[in-house]
């Protein structure tokens, strides 16, 4: 043996310098333990700078092994529930919270709002159409009826004067001392006049065209009155906010319902008006259409200039009542029945 190797021999080595093999076993234990909780205090200060909190650990940590043999490493998963791990919800997580105005603002978004809102607004649509055709005629028939009306009651008058004062010229021709000639040649006048304007007005048919125009305007009246129901029943539908926080499919069957009564009644209402149309036609010939409406424009003007004076009469109220500061609202002490227009408030 070289000289070499045996000064490296473990045999030569003297007493005085052996190495205690337990101490330097805890010292690599305890450095070990060192070097892991440098380490996972800095990856504690990592996650907590970017706000990511640390894998969970199920597992623990290994141990070194002693006299030569290695430790084994400690095994660990890391949760997953709700999170990826950085404190962050998930899109599955993500999707089912919902902000709280899109409760209100989906609807607007869905399939059955846009047939609602259509459907709705073509059945209001189609009721004013209607409505404006059936009453334009009604004021055109109100104006004739009224001129008609107005020769009828000329006639009747004139009649029932005249004949009064026949009657009276009769009685008192002793009295006055009237010529027998003159009684006799006013009376004989005045039944020649009313024979004459009778005659006239059976011949024109004044009474009869009066009782059919009546009768006409009646019935658009009824149709009128028909129209203004559904406009009345669609009336709370056009209310967008009432889909709000609703479940839309249950409301479009709620809106179907009405649908589907409202386009049966549409059929009979069409149906009137043509029957109406034809009557209108028949009574009102073009020349006293046009008269007609002419008239009506100009009473519309004689309306305006009456509700324009009218106004400026309020103005002229209004400021006198603010330079004065009059108070306008009194509160009566004594109410009548009529004066509570609110009877739901009244205790039960």
């Amino acid at each position: 043996m070289s000289k070499n190797t045996k000064n490296n021999s473990t045999d030569n080595i003297p007493s005085a310098t052996n190495v205690d093999l337990d101490v330097v076993e805890k010292a690599l234990i305890k450095g070990g333990n060192k070097v892991i909780n440098k380490a996972m205090k800095q990856i504690n200060d990592g996650a907590t700078d970017n706000h990511v909190e640390p894998p969970k650990v199920n597992g623990t940590a290994g141990t070194t092994g002693t006299n030569g043999t290695a430790g084994t490493a400690g095994t660990g998963t890391n949760g997953t529930t709700g999170t990826n791990g950085n404190n962050k919800p998930t899109d599955n997580v993500r999707k089912r919270q919902t902000p709280p105005e899109n409760g209100k603002l989906d609807y607007k978004y869905s399939k059955e709002f846009t047939i609602f809102q259509n459907e709705l607004q073509s059945l209001i649509n189609n009721n004013l159409f209607i409505l404006k055709e059936c009453k334009t005629s009604k004021r055109l028939l109100d104006i004739k009826y009224s001129d008609l009306e107005s020769t009828i009651n000329y006639i009747q008058i004139s009649v029932i004067v005249l004949s009064t004062m026949s009657g009276f010229l009769q009685s008192t021709k002793n009295y006055f001392d009237t010529s027998e000639s003159i009684v006799s040649v006013t009376g004989i006048s005045i039944s020649t006049y009313i024979s004459l304007i009778l005659s006239v007005s059976k011949y024109y048919k004044y009474d009869e065209q009066k009782e059919r125009i009546h009768n006409l305007r009646e019935k658009y009246a009824n149709l009128h009155n028909k129209i203004e129901y559904r406009m009345d029943v669609l009336g709370p539908h056009t209310k967008e906010n009432l889909w709000e926080h609703q479940n839309v499919v249950e409301k479009l069957d709620e809106w179907s319902k009405i649908k589907i009564a409202m386009d049966e009644e549409y059929l009979t209402l069409i149906e009137t008006k043509q029957a109406l149309t034809t009557e209108f036609e028949s009574i009102m010939d073009s020349k006293s259409r046009n008269q007609n409406y002419i008239k009506d424009r100009e009473l519309v003007l004689v309306n305006r200039e009456k509700v324009f004076k009218t106004l400026e009469k309020h103005t002229d109220l209004e400021k006198r009542i603010k330079e004065k500061d009059v108070l306008t609202d009194w509160a009566s002490v004594i109410q009548l029945p009529d004066d509570d227009l609110n009877n739901w408030d009244d205790p039960v």
